[in-house]
C-alpha cells in the first residue's frame, strides 16, 4: 500500500513555546479504525489537530493520502473532524448545521438536502432534525458533530472523544457505524482515555 493512501508522521515534534505536545513521532496510519489512548496532556488532540492543521508541526514533515496540511481545500474535502468541544451557530437545527457545510464545501441544494438527511440517519437524530441544537441533549450534539463530520463522505475521519456522553445504546450504534466505516476502507481515528474500549473496536491502537 502506498503513502498516497495513508497518513504518514515522519520525526513530527509540536512544542508549544517550552512545552512539548508530541516529539519524534513517526507513525503510518493505515485503513481502518485507530485508536489513539493516553490520558488527559498525553497528545491525542495535538496529534489530531496536526492531521487536520489546525497546527503545523515544529519540526517533520505529514501527510495526509499524499496531501499535506498546506492544501486544506483539498484536504477538507476528504477529511471530517469532530471535535470533542460543542460549537454551534446560533439558532441551528440540526439538519441546517449539517446542510451549512455541505453548502460551503460546494454541493448543490438538493445533494445538500440529502447528505444530510442521509447523515442524521447514521446517527438516528432524523426525528430531531428540525430542533434546535440548544435544546439536544449532550448525547445529541455528539451525535449531530458526528454526523456532521461523515456527512460528505470522507475518507478520513478524525474523531476526538466521540463516545462520550452517549447512553449505551448509542455507544453501541456509533460503534457498529464505526465499523461498517472501516469495512469500507476509511480511516477511522478515535481518541479516548477508555482503554478497554478502544482495545475492543480498534484494528490498531497507538499509546
Amino acid at each position: 500500500m502506498s503513502e498516497h493512501e495513508n497518513i504518514v508522521f515522519q520525526d513530527v515534534s509540536k512544542f508549544y513555546g517550552e512545552v512539548l505536545g508530541i516529539n519524534h513521532v513517526d507513525l503510518t496510519v493505515r485503513p481502518g479504525i485507530t485508536g489513539l489512548v493516553g490520558p488527559n496532556g498525553s497528545g491525542k488532540s495535538t496529534l489530531m489537530n496536526l492531521m487536520t492543521g489546525l497546527l503545523r508541526p515544529s519540526r517533520g514533515q505529514l501527510s495526509i493520502l499524499g496531501m499535506t496540511p498546506d492544501d486544506p481545500e483539498a484536504l477538507f474535502r476528504r477529511l471530517g473532524y469532530c471535535t470533542q468541544y460543542d460549537a454551534f451557530p446560533k439558532g441551528a437545527t440540526g439538519y441546517s448545521f449539517i446542510n451549512n457545510f455541505l453548502r460551503i464545501h460546494g454541493y448543490s441544494a438538493d445533494q445538500a438536502y440529502h447528505l444530510a438527511y442521509q447523515a442524521l440517519d447514521k446517527v438516528n437524530l432524523v426525528d430531531a432534525a428540525a430542533r434546535k441544537v440548544r435544546g439536544y441533549s449532550k448525547g445529541m450534539r455528539q451525535r449531530v458533530k458526528l454526523a456532521q463530520s461523515i456527512a460528505h463522505n470522507p475518507d478520513v475521519m478524525i474523531l476526538d472523544e466521540p463516545l462520550n456522553g452517549l447512553d449505551p445504546l448509542a455507544r453501541s450504534e456509533v460503534i457498529d457505524l464505526f465499523k461498517e466505516l472501516a469495512e469500507m476502507g476509511r480511516h477511522v481515528i478515535i481518541s479516548s482515555h477508555v482503554l478497554h474500549e478502544l482495545d475492543i473496536i480498534s484494528d490498531t491502537v497507538v499509546m
